[in-house]
């Protein structure tokens, strides 16, 4: 399991928080592959303002994330 910072945590709880509202559930911190599941949902997802939270949350994780979004979003 990851272990994350302020600002990382902060951003998950944004990004958990709009992916709930969105799908009905959300996975928890805990989740052995949350990033993974995360970059599921920007798949996914219809909204906008949710994949800009995880591409946000993307950026503030660092490599290989970053990239690892915009292979799957080219236009974002």
């Amino acid at each position: 399991m990851a272990i994350f910072n302020k600002a990382e945590i902060d951003q998950l709880r944004v990004v958990r928080k709009r992916i709930k509202q969105e799908f009905g559930s959300a996975p928890p911190l805990d989740t052995p592959d949350l990033l993974e599941d995360i970059l599921k949902y920007s798949t996914e997802s219809k909204d906008a303002i949710t994949k800009s939270q995880i591409r946000q949350l993307m950026e503030i994780i660092g490599e290989p994330w970053p990239n690892r979004f915009s292979k799957l979003h080219p236009y974002c």
